[in-house]
């Protein structure tokens, strides 16, 4: 995985999360634009959507958050309050969520 880690954190019972800023503008997500998610290789990726894609989409709040689905976080084994790490991928403009470190 080509990627830093960013921090440690638990999701919020809503399934909500904070992007950094940083980021987001580097990657495109800026608030009311759409974000890709999916979920392979037990990774959940997050990045810039594209109109073609078939994955879910979700919007980047004013705030930098982004809305986690129920059944991409059941297929994470994800929960309220699960730890989970944020990693930074430069290389592909993405985001990507793991369990383990």
């Amino acid at each position: 995985m080509l990627s830093m880690v960013y921090g440690s954190k638990t999701f919020s019972k809503s399934g909500t999360i904070t992007l950094p800023h940083k980021w987001r503008q580097q990657f495109g997500l800026l608030p009311g634009r759409l974000a890709e998610l999916f979920y392979q290789n037990n990774c959940l990726y997050i990045k810039h959507a594209v109109k073609e894609s078939t994955h879910n989409k979700r919007y980047i709040s004013e705030k930098g958050t982004v809305h986690i689905p129920k059944e991409l976080r059941e297929e994470m084994g994800i929960t309220h309050q699960s730890p989970y790490y944020l990693h930074i991928n430069e290389k592909e403009n993405c985001f990507m969520i793991t369990r383990d470190h």
